[in-house]
């Protein structure tokens, strides 16, 4: 299958399969005629169900809905479809049985030609032959036409390369018998950042959640991130300062020369795993052509974080243990600034500030390591 004619099939429909609902329905079969209505949500009624069950892929789908004219959205979502239905190739079959089906009048269901504004077509050959991307509005209707020689498609890395977007990769990790965090707020604060920022077209957002050293190497490979978020615990030295409640500490060390120190991943049963700080940065080395920006908020982080250093430009740790609240606070504050197309020495400041603003002690806590 087409994996790019699929995702330029789908990527108008979004929108209003995501809203799906009688006002829904009757807005698109208006917009892009029964037809095409009807074989998008034939597709979309098989791939749904396994679309929700993968977070990157919905997520995608989401931000495809919200912009569906917006190529880097649609590189990105083609991506998970990819992966999605080679995970599923029952699937895959089904949605090209779709895809190849005769329209109700008869025509055949080999191409769609979408008539758009300034006298323009967007052509999608369901064989798989042709696919042209062409911005604009109108109707979707089938018909024949002249076989059209066949224009490549941008993939994620060619588009990241010119400075399109930006991916920031979060890593969640709470295994079991460790203290409850609320990584799920602090994740949904970011993504609400991001779509009220008014640069959400450069940034991607990508979630790893329970997450072992095994996703986090993975996912620096499939994602190419240039931010990497970790959200979890730590294991580190205790330095002064009263204790917050509810920190996002596993346990405290004497000497981090002697036992070992790290960030608390999850292992293949949810158990606790600790990555020490040293591998954490070996492994960042090989990445520091691609990473530009390390944000480790759990607590006793600032050591990983100037080992981390050594390879990464910028690098945010926290030199004690951290209250989940002021977590949160930092992350949100952190990412609006960053999002708003800021530094990410203002967003540091800015991060710091919103602790303070939110009437915690402790908004010395986050440090900032730079190479």
């Amino acid at each position: 299958m087409d994996i790019a004619l699929l995702t330029a099939f789908l990527a108008p429909f979004l929108p209003f399969l995501m809203k799906f609902g009688e006002k829904a329905s009757e807005k698109a079969g208006e917009k892009f005629g029964e037809s095409a209505w009807t074989k998008a949500m034939g597709i979309w009624s098989k791939l749904h169900p396994k679309l929700e069950a993968k977070d990157d892929a919905r997520i995608a789908a989401e931000q495809v809905a919200t912009k569906p004219e917006s190529e880097a959205r649609k590189a990105v979502f083609q991506e998970e479809l990819d992966t999605l239905l080679k995970e599923n190739p029952d699937l895959a079959k089904e949605i090209a049985r779709i895809l190849q089906e005769d329209a109700p009048d008869g025509t055949p269901g080999n191409q769609v030609i979408q008539n758009v504004t300034g006298g323009q077509n967007q052509v999608f050959n369901i064989s798989g032959s042709t696919i042209t991307n062409l911005t604009g509005a109108g109707d979707i209707h089938y018909q024949e036409a002249a076989h059209q020689p066949p224009i490549p498609t941008k993939d994620v890395k060619d588009i990241k390369e010119t400075g399109a977007i930006k991916t920031i990769l979060v890593l969640a990790a709470n295994p079991r018998g460790t203290t409850q965090l609320r990584l799920g707020e602090e994740v949904r604060s970011l993504r609400r950042g991001l779509e009220r920022s008014q640069y959400r077209d450069r940034f991607m957002l990508m979630e790893r959640w329970a997450a072992t050293a095994i996703d986090m190497r993975r996912a620096l490979l499939d994602c190419q991130p240039q931010i990497v978020h970790f959200s979890g615990h730590g294991v580190g030295i205790e330095n002064s300062g009263d204790e917050p409640s509810s920190t996002r500490k596993f346990t405290v060390i004497p000497d981090p020369k002697t036992e070992p120190e790290g960030l608390m991943f999850e292992d293949e049963t949810g158990e606790p795993k600790l990555v020490s700080g040293e591998a954490i940065a070996n492994l960042f080395a090989l990445f520091s052509n691609q990473v530009e920006c390390v944000v480790l908020n759990a607590c006793y982080s600032e050591v990983q974080a100037r080992a981390i250093a050594q390879h990464i430009s910028y690098v945010i740790g926290m030199k004690r243990a951290i209250g989940d609240k002021a977590a949160i606070e930092f992350a949100i504050g952190f990412y609006d600034a960053l999002l708003a197309g800021r530094s990410v020495e203002f967003a540091y400041n800015l991060g710091c500030s919103a602790i303070q603003m939110a009437g915690i002690p402790e908004r010395l806590t986050p440090v900032l390591v730079q190479r």
